[in-house]
């Protein structure tokens, strides 16, 4: 336990150390957006045979989707995220879809006091109808995209280390540089098809700028890094935000899975935290409790809480890991543990091998262990994904 505790100590420290003049923090912009679409796929199957006969012992596949939307500006943000799964296990099918977007406005545009609106949708094949919930309340905290800004300190790293830049770029070229990246569409839309050259030409113009650009050009070797940064070529950088918010509302159930009469109001009470340690990996975390306003109050409540986290091994092998815990409170015992609450706790780990531009190699292990069944399953899957953008 010793050693293990020692590697994630030192896989932090060496996230920490960064030669670079500017951090993840120093990057404020007035528009952060992101936008992710990815697909994966497995399939498993498995026989046993003796001297009389051959028994199917698996045979399913899955097929999952997810779609995440994030949009935070000055006076106004938005998040859709969606998760859906599908899949079949022997002759029987199933699925399973959840939907949830969300908008917020700030008060006042330099402060990060906002009022919020969320939707809820899910439905599976075990359901007899969409379960449909909306939260309304406020909050307080903000979140930026820092993801160009992490590109711009990639070529930065290449550029060094081909000697196309005598020493690391000033803060403010940085943030600049960052700022362009940004825009990859406006100059898309401006420019269209040969927009590439235009944008590449505006970095180096900021470079140029700083006298740290060895013979005042990139040359050819300097854009072919950046290139491969900027479209994931034989390189992939993940997405890093940082910054955190706290929301306080009401929760309203609109419609049950099983059509029984919908539930009481209830207050929910959630907050995220994200934070990149370094350049070269992140930390992502968040809670959410929720407690209906009746007699009950408190008595009977639902808590989920988990982190998880990324480190950059090389420009193509992610390490990867996470922890949820979620905790049920009833008012009264619940039968089949003769207990009033229990716990479900889910770790996994595993690497991400980035095989061919959008094509990923996942390897991932997880313990689950379900307190309501009193069990501990241990799970490993191979996965195929593909990163539409």
């Amino acid at each position: 336990m010793r050693h293990i505790i020692t590697l994630f100590a030192l896989i932090a420290f060496t996230g920490v150390l960064s030669a670079q003049n500017v951090s993840v923090q120093d990057y404020k912009v007035p528009v952060s957006t992101a936008k992710i679409l990815r697909l994966s796929g497995s399939y498993n199957f498995a026989q046993t045979s003796d001297s009389v006969q051959t028994n199917v012992t698996a045979n399913n596949a899955t097929a999952t989707g997810l779609f995440r939307y994030f949009y935070s500006s000055l006076p106004f943000a938005y998040f859709i995220d969606v998760d859906a799964a599908a899949g079949k296990d022997y002759g029987e099918y199933n699925h399973d879809i959840s939907i949830r977007p969300s908008v917020r406005k700030y008060i006042v545009d330099n402060l990060d006091w906002f009022g919020f609106g969320a939707l809820d949708l899910r439905h599976a094949n075990t359901f007899k109808q969409i379960e449909s919930n909306v939260t309304v309340g406020g909050g307080y905290g903000r979140y930026i995209n820092a993801t160009a800004l992490a590109k711009a300190v990639r070529i930065e790293q290449h550029l060094l280390k081909e000697g196309v830049i005598s020493a690391n770029l000033p803060k403010e070229t940085m943030i600049k540089i960052a700022n362009i990246i940004e825009r990859e569409n406006e100059y898309r839309g401006v420019f269209g098809d040969t927009y590439e050259k235009n944008w590449y030409e505006d970095i180096e113009k900021e470079m140029r700028a700083t006298g740290l650009l060895t013979g005042g050009a990139l040359g050819a070797i300097g854009i072919l890094r950046t290139q491969q940064v900027l479209k994931g070529i034989n390189e992939k950088v993940n997405d890093r935000y940082f910054g955190w918010d706290l929301t306080a509302g009401v929760l309203f159930n609109l419609s049950t899975r099983d059509k029984s009469p919908t539930r009481s109001p209830a207050l929910s009470v959630g907050g995220r935290f994200s934070n990149p340690i370094g350049w070269s990996s992140q930390v992502n975390a968040f809670f959410n409790v929720n407690t209906p306003f009746d007699s009950s109050f408190f008595k009977t409540f639902i808590a989920t809480a988990g982190v998880d986290y990324f480190y950059e091994l090389g420009n193509k092998i992610n390490f990867v890991a996470g922890y949820q815990l979620n905790y049920i409170k009833e008012n009264a015992p619940i039968w089949t543990i003769n207990e009033d609450s229990y716990m479900d706790h889910v770790l996994s780990a595993g690497f991400i091998f980035y095989l061919e531009n959008n094509i990923n190699l996942g390897i991932q292990s997880g313990l689950i262990r379900s307190g309501l069944r009193k069990t501990t399953d241990f799970k490993t899957s191979v996965t195929l994904q593909y990163n539409v953008f």
